[in-house]
């Protein structure tokens, strides 16, 4: 059973549209997905794009789709039914929780950034071997409809998007 695929709604934020649909995920999770440099794209089902002026007003909607990972600036999974896998390809470490802004292409990004040791803003943009970022307690608002605020427990960023990032202490600081 656990080589059984499971299904999970994501959702894809680009500089200009939100895409949202389903990813066949098989002993995964999203950040392991993202940041697997073997795949480039995402195959999404039952796929559904909007603006990110006008989020509620579907533009489009299409049984498969494609999206290239590098497009992606924040990538989430709604609250949902599916069992997230137990499996880990990598042991859990011990990281310390920083409070961080970020401006990305379109957004800007409030949250919790997790890191092993202090917090080395250089490090986190240069020397990351991820592409994707988790970013917890996150709050983003969107530069075309800044009224549309998105709340997650957890989301990606995508850290080649990141335009500007600094540690703040406390929520508008």
């Amino acid at each position: 059973m656990a080589d059984e695929p499971v299904t999970y709604h994501v959702v894809l934020l680009t500089t200009r549209h939100s895409i949202s649909g389903e990813l066949l995920f098989r002993d995964q999770r999203l950040s392991d997905f993202l940041n697997d440099r073997r795949e480039t794209i995402i195959s999404l089902r039952d796929a559904t794009v909007a603006r990110l002026d006008e989020p509620t007003k579907t533009l489009q909607k299409n049984l498969a789709a494609v999206v290239p990972k590098v497009s992606v600036v924040v990538a989430f999974e709604p609250p949902q039914t599916a069992i997230p896998p137990a499996k880990r390809f990598y042991g859990y470490v011990k990281k310390e929780a920083h409070e961080v802004f970020l401006v990305m292409d379109g957004m800007e990004v409030r949250g919790t950034l997790h890191t092993t040791g202090d917090l080395d803003l250089r490090r986190v943009l240069t020397a990351t071997t991820d592409s994707f970022l988790p970013i917890t307690r996150a709050i983003v608002t969107l530069e075309a409809n800044a009224r549309f605020v998105i709340e997650q427990d957890a989301i990606m960023v995508n850290a080649n998007r990141i335009r500007y990032i600094g540690k703040t202490t406390g929520a508008g600081t």
